[in-house]
């Protein structure tokens, strides 16, 4: 298992209308078995989601890409994520 970490940002700063909790649960909701995701947890900023989980993956670059798979999920089906983005790595 491997704790790794990825920022949503939005292109302008608007302050972040989502709690932490929320946004932990738009991730929950788009996560599949397949993405072997175990605990979120999210902080928020007025422009940033951070995003950190522990997920099963034999490197910490695919728990990484798993994470990034989940969170590009949630940005095209969530409309509260709208106008929010991943951060390059």
């Amino acid at each position: 298992m491997h704790l790794v970490a990825v920022t949503l940002a939005r292109p302008d700063p608007a302050p972040s209308q989502l709690t932490a909790e929320t946004v932990t649960d738009l991730i929950w909701v788009h996560s599949r078995p397949e993405d072997r995701v175990e605990h979120i947890r999210t902080l928020v900023d007025p422009d940033l989601y951070r995003i950190a989980a522990a997920i099963i993956a034999d490197t910490p670059d695919a728990a990484v890409a798993n994470l990034r798979r989940v969170c590009e999920r949630a940005l095209r089906h969530a409309p509260s994520l709208r106008g929010w983005h991943l951060v390059p790595a």
